[in-house]
């Protein structure tokens, strides 16, 4: 059959469609051999589940909150490391030792100030003693209490800058009770986790401030996905993402606000908890993404999609021709769009498996309107 030919036989049956289909009903009456000359081609409805296990890359990585870098309190020498890139730490345990000038600096200033302020203890309560026998004047009595005030304060303040350097307060009440300084200070882990990194060795001058080791707790992790912008529509916080190797799952908790300008992609944000070592920091996996709640999205061929009147519909294959079902249309990828079933009243609703039109939609869409149509 040449094309002309094949133009005219379609639209005869196409006029022939009109006069039969109604329009205010969705269906659309068609025989087989209508549907066949006509070279109305079908396929299956997927279910999204089957599409959403298409492999992305994800890389694994620590919540910000859950890591912490250790610094030196004082410039001095590291004189020992205590543990090792890797190994698992508490909170308080002892990880280096630093030797410090500084810090005996500040325990001589803090012993030299303490004796001075128990001196002005003293003294306070003799004139205290001696006010209340009206043998001194009130103004003594003030001086004398100012000079204790005075005292107190640069007292509690070095104790602060000492607390600061890192000595705890055990270390502070041995140093008032001994009066021994001790130049070396045991610097401790800051929280419960995994020694990720550690920038010192023995013997090395570090000034104060200066990062030593990167503590993480890894009980909870991040995957960040890269997904393709046209997917994006597809997901929400609380779909799970699933590793492909270990089937480890994760919950989106965040959709990035940003699109790669170089890939097109945009970074899908899932916490996974409790994952027993299985997943390590940096490192990259393929995932698959899961709805949370997938019952009434399905895949279809994009060109089963058509518009009309700002609503979108498919044509679904019966016994009799074709019912047109309304969708809404969500994401596309590899031709495929994803869309959600919108209710169809007392009609069975749309589902996986269910053929829908792909070619010869457009004769379709015509008969359904009532004014022709042709490919």
């Amino acid at each position: 059959m040449n094309h002309q030919m094949k133009k005219m036989l379609v639209g005869a049956l196409a006029t022939a469609l009109i006069s039969s289909a109604s329009v205010q009903a969705a269906d659309i009456n068609m025989s087989a051999s209508q549907v066949q000359a006509l070279g109305i081609q079908t396929a299956a409805a997927e279910p999204a589940s089957n599409v959403a296990g298409q492999a992305y890359p994800a890389e694994v990585r620590v919540p910000p909150a859950n890591e912490t870098v250790l610094a030196a309190p004082v410039d001095g020498m590291i004189q020992q490391v205590r543990v090792a890139e890797g190994e698992t730490v508490t909170q308080g345990q002892p990880v280096a030792s630093l030797l410090s000038s500084g810090l005996v600096t500040l325990q001589s200033d803090y012993l030299e100030t303490l004796a001075t302020h128990r001196v002005a203890a003293q003294a306070l309560e003799r004139d205290r003693s001696l006010a209340a026998e009206g043998i001194i004047a009130e103004r003594r009595l003030n001086e004398t209490r100012g000079a204790y005030n005075q005292s107190d304060a640069r007292l509690s303040a070095l104790r602060q800058s000492l607390s600061l350097a890192g000595m705890s307060d055990a270390a502070l009440d041995k140093l008032d009770q001994t009066r021994r300084i001790d130049p070396v200070l045991d610097l401790v882990a800051p929280q419960d986790g995994t020694v990720m990194e550690q920038m010192i060795t023995a013997g090395e001058r570090v000034n104060a401030a200066s990062a030593l080791m990167r503590i993480s707790a890894l009980d909870t992790l991040w995957l960040e996905v890269r997904l393709p912008v046209e997917r994006l529509a597809d997901v929400q916080p609380g779909d799970r993402v699933i590793v492909m190797d270990n089937g480890i799952q994760a919950e989106v908790i965040l959709t990035g606000s940003r699109i790669d300008p170089d890939d097109q992609t945009v970074m899908i944000r899932a916490r996974v908890e409790a994952v027993d070592g299985r997943l390590r920091p940096g490192q990259f996996l393929r995932v698959r993404l899961e709805g949370a709640d997938q019952a009434n999205l399905l895949r279809v061929p994009g060109d089963a999609v058509i518009r009309q009147g700002g609503n979108s519909f498919v044509f679904v294959a019966t016994d009799g021709g074709f019912d047109a079902y309304p969708v809404e249309r969500l994401g596309e990828s590899d031709g495929l769009l994803t869309v959600r079933v919108s209710d169809t009243g007392d009609r069975p609703p749309l589902s996986a498996g269910d053929q829908v039109a792909v070619d010869g939609v457009a004769t379709i869409k015509g008969a359904w309107q009532g004014m022709g149509g042709g490919e």
